[in-house]
């Protein structure tokens, strides 16, 4: 676009680089709905602003109609908070760190040029917008400039490229973070964009804006790590919870039919429902909510009925006409077959146990019960519960049994949606959809079809979230292992209870120390940290304790409960503070590894130094030992006297911003074009002496990343030392946790699940290195530590042994713990009369998931560790939507994981070494690519044309 007509703009324009530059370079994005201003009032607007500065303490320096840029920028501020009329300030990204003066005034950073706004944070976009080059955006245009580029600022988004890379940040607009995302749906009852009215019961319409059934996902996540429901006698109680509404309703009267009826089809009574209405963030974490109990729901609706003077006394008149006849009777059914049903006999004939192997369970998954057994059961139970008049004949009953199986196999970050259970089966064979008094062979419309459809998905629904996943968390304790990632094991709750209960009484004996309930209660006001809960990770020998810290908590607000922050979110600021010490101060933490990355640059570094002494020929000598249990071991005392010490300004400032790149391609000849872009939300800390521009902060973020959105926060909070210390001394010393219904205090070691830990036990195992391992410092050696994984590289025999034997010897006041059955040598070594194993002298030595060449120091992947592990388990499908487009990602993410520099480099690596590397990350991304093929569908997997149909599992073989 040309701006300027004069000859001595275009020469200003000439003279001007930076202008140059900033007007080739700079992105404008235009939202949707924006609507040319007129031009009379654009100017009304100005003249008001140019009236109230001058009626201010401080007059405006130019006159309305050649109003300077950093005038524009203040009208634009201005323009915002007078189109807000909320009492919230605005989210554009110019008003943050602005707010509106009181009415009796006295604000100290009073801005002069913003009549009725203070600054209570400086504002970098701002600052930005106010220097050159974008001051002389105004003689540039030439007329009518201000109103141009107030247009430009207040309805428009300004993004400028980082550092003349192809990352942008965010200079001005509505945060790009916080937009949705405009989505077409080609499925479903209605679109999102669009807006539906349901009739409720009370006879009222309710505009509520609806889902597309491919957005309607089961939350299978709710089926995970439940507690089993006791009897008197202490023993598990199978099957649907106590309180789940076909408990209620046992007799099954005409109120009680109604009252079901209600849970079933939600959507036609105008309750909250998955399909129509929206979630309340505040009070769940889900993206929908957890319609198992809606009993105070309906109790209100019911009240409001009763008030109703016009409403009708009879049942079959307060039922939507869809859903009188037929279907009440079925729903009826149900509730008679459930009470009928012997949940504790389908379990134990589809999913027995051995009274012998509940005597000597040691906590190994091989006892749980496998997904066939499992999903038998689960279909014997919809099979018993549900009649089969409501599937519309055997072929829709099969078709949904076998999604039911689909269900329970699934991995653990799969699910399926409401669109892929209900589009296979067909329709017009299900009676009970029929209109009441229309023939079942009368010709269909496209209105009548889609209530079918809408009164199917809403039954489906139900059976999957309101009965499935309710069933399988009052039978079994879902979980995933720590060794097998994203496979789920299904234990009968009368199994993980007997697996259970041995290991959380050793933590008790350990770990904990219980509390008094009262006076934990009387002491929640003071704390700033909630109350955590612990579950066990099955291993394959044993358990491991998890102490959930991401999991919000539910807190008392204005009388009614509320999600809170998580406790890791309350700790974000240390962690941030804790980040920016180690970036200031990297010495303090020694040897430690915060990535597998970080070994490249440490080995290189060593081997440089062996040749330069003449010593890259001799022999090596490995040690690697892994310290037991690290994060619960660690000393508490010691650890916070270290944080005091390492924590050491008075204030710091901590500052948001987000960071934005597209999940999918680039261009639209590439698979995957148009899908939403993937937000990660972070935090910065920086000291009060060294403030960053929004230029530097946007540079720093944005390192070693391509194609990539910076949208920084701007207002920054000031942390001060104290409060920091305070807090995590909260979290270290007093982190309670709940186990049953009493309250236990971490009285040993800090928690697993905190966002802290690792970098905490990677400072005091610095520590530990300066005072009990700097014999390891003489030249001749390498340690590498990440997190608890230490290992030794030396030229010398005797310091690798000497690491060897003050390690396993146990170091108490750092609480370590060794195990020789973990460690591994590449030299005859005994410790304490016990052989420690060895692995040859001159081979591939394994390190997290790599090896190091003995003599040649090369890096390589670890097949040993690949070999013993299901790749299967690595994968997670996507079914429902583009689920072409996502295998295309996946799968080239998946081998763009592999390309790391230092299997690569052939600077640093043989050509041998860098094939091999090459060669087994093609075949574990072809294993992958094969595993994620076999678990989709057959209709859904990707055409010949985008991969190979051919199993490379048979004929696969390792290269010598």
């Amino acid at each position: 676009m040309q701006y300027g007509s004069s000859n001595d703009a275009v020469n200003h324009c000439q003279a001007e680089p930076a202008l140059v530059h900033l007007l080739d370079t700079t992105f404008i994005g235009i939202p949707n709905g924006v609507h040319p201003v007129a031009v009379e009032d654009v100017d009304r607007d100005i003249t008001i602003f140019t009236q109230q500065v001058n009626d201010s303490t401080t007059s405006i320096s130019a006159t309305q109609g050649a109003l300077k840029q950093e005038e524009i920028v203040d009208f634009a501020i201005w323009q915002l908070f007078r189109r807000n009329l909320s009492s919230s300030k605005p989210s554009h990204i110019l008003c943050h760190g602005y707010q509106r003066t009181a009415n009796n005034g006295g604000e100290i950073a009073v801005v002069p040029s913003v009549p009725g706004i203070y600054s209570n944070s400086p504002n970098t976009h701002v600052q930005a917008l106010k220097s050159h080059p974008w001051t002389e955006l105004p003689a540039l245009l030439g007329g009518g400039a201000e109103r141009h580029l107030s247009e430009l600022l207040l309805d428009c988004a300004v993004f400028v490229p980082v550092a003349e890379s192809s990352n942008l940040n965010q200079l001005s607009g509505l945060p790009m973070c916080e937009l949705k995302p405009a989505k077409e749906h080609s499925f479903g009852i209605t679109s999102a964009a669009k807006c539906t009215h349901d009739v409720a019961s009370k006879g009222k319409n309710k505009l509520l804006c609806g889902r597309g059934l491919s957005e309607i996902r089961f939350v299978r996540h709710r089926m995970l790590y439940a507690r089993p429901t006791l009897t008197s006698k202490g023993r598990p109680r199978f099957g649907m919870p106590f309180l789940h509404v076909l408990n209620r309703c046992a007799e099954m009267s005409e109120t009680q039919t109604l009252h079901l009826m209600k849970y079933v089809f939600p959507r036609q009574f105008g309750l909250h429902n998955a399909f129509t209405s929206s979630t309340n963030r505040q009070e769940t974490s889900q993206p929908f909510v957890d319609y198992t109990c809606r009993e105070k729901e309906i109790a209100y609706g019911d009240c409001r009925q009763k008030g109703d003077q016009r409403q009708r006394q009879r049942v079959d008149l307060s039922l939507p006409k869809r859903l009188r006849g037929a279907v009440v009777d079925l729903v009826r059914r149900i509730g008679k077959r459930h009470r009928n049903c012997a949940y504790h006999a389908l379990l134990e004939h589809y999913c027995p146990v051995q009274a012998a192997a509940m005597e000597s369970l040691d906590g190994s998954v091989s006892y749980a019960t496998s997904e066939s057994r499992v999903s038998a059961f689960c279909r014997a139970a919809i099979m018993t519960v549900f009649p089969e008049e409501l599937w519309g004949g055997l072929a829709n009953r099969r078709i949904m049994l076998r999604n039911v199986d689909s269900f329970v196999r699934m991995r653990r970050y799969e699910s399926m949606s409401v669109h892929d259970v209900l589009q296979p089966l067909q329709i017009t064979d299900i009676d009970w959809l029929v209109p009441p008094g229309t023939q079942p062979t009368a010709r269909l419309s496209s209105t009548d079809y889609a209530k079918r459809k809408e009164l199917m998905a809403e039954l489906l629904y139900y059976v999957f979230d309101s009965f499935l996943i309710p069933l399988i968390r009052g039978t079994f304790h879902v979980t995933e292992s720590s060794a097998h990632r994203n496979h789920l094991y299904f234990f009968r709750h009368d199994v993980w209870k007997a697996m259970s209960e041995p290991a959380l009484t050793r933590l008790k004996e350990t770990m904990f120390e219980e509390c008094s309930a009262t006076a934990v209660k009387r002491d929640m006001a003071k704390r700033a940290l909630g109350i955590s809960q612990v579950r066990l990770l099955p291993k394959d020998h044993g358990m491991r304790p998890i102490i959930n810290l991401r999991r919000r908590v539910q807190r008392l607000q204005h009388g009614k409960l509320a999600l809170g922050r998580s406790i890791n979110s309350i700790l974000t600021p240390a962690f941030s503070i804790l980040k920016f010490e180690k970036e200031m101060h990297p010495h303090r933490l020694g040897s430690a590894l915060f990535s597998v990355d970080d070994i490249f640059p440490r080995l290189q570094a060593f081997r440089d130094q062996l040749h330069l002494h003449g010593k890259g020929e001799g022999p090596l000598y490995f040690a690697k030992v892994d310290v037991q249990a690290c994060f619960d071991t660690i000393p508490q005392d010691r650890l916070m006297s270290l944080v005091k010490r390492i924590i050491i300004a008075d204030k710091y400032n901590i500052s948001r911003f987000a960071r934005g790149k597209l999940v999918g391609g680039e261009n639209k000849d590439t698979p995957g074009f148009g899908a939403q872009a993937s937000w990660n939300y972070l935090t910065r800390a920086t000291s009060l002496e060294d403030p960053k521009s929004a230029a530097e902060s946007a540079i720093e973020a944005l390192e070693g990343r391509a194609r990539t959105v910076h949208v920084n926060g701007v207002v920054r909070k000031s942390e001060g030392r104290q409060t920091i210390l305070s807090l995590l001394q909260e979290h270290v010393e007093m982190n309670l946790v709940k186990l049953g219904d009493r309250f236990y205090r971490q009285k040993q070691g800090i928690p697993q699940g905190s966002i802290v830990s690792s970098l905490l036990c990677s400072y005091i195992y610095a520590e530990l290195e300066y005072e009990m391992l700097n014999f390891l410092f003489g030249g001749h050696s390498l340690l590498l530590r990440l997190i608890d994984d230490f290992m030794v590289i030396s030229t010398r025999r005797d310091v690798a042994e000497r690491f060897m034997h003050v390690m396993h010897n146990g170091i108490p006041s750092y609480g370590i713990n060794v195990k020789p059955q973990k460690s591994r040598v590449n030299f005859d070594l005994s410790v304490r009369g016990e052989a420690i194993p060895k692995l040859p002298t001159y081979t591939a030595f394994p390190y997290c998931g790599n090896t190091i060449d003995t003599a040649t120091l090369d890096i390589g992947k670890d097949q040993e560790r690949r070999q013993n592990s299901n790749l299967a388990d690595s994968v997670t499908v996507e079914y429902s939507r583009l689920p072409g487009q996502t295998f295309y990602r996946k799968t080239l993410n998946a081998l763009k994981l592999q390309m790391h520099a230092m299997m690569l480099s052939t600077a640093y690596n043989s050509e041998r070494t860098v094939f091999m590397n090459l060669y087994h990350s093609f075949v574990e991304v072809a294993l992958k690519t094969y595993h994620y093929v076999h678990s989709m569908p057959t209709h859904k997997q990707p055409e010949h044309r985008l991969i190979i149909r051919k199993s490379i599992l048979p004929n696969t073989q390792m290269p010598a």
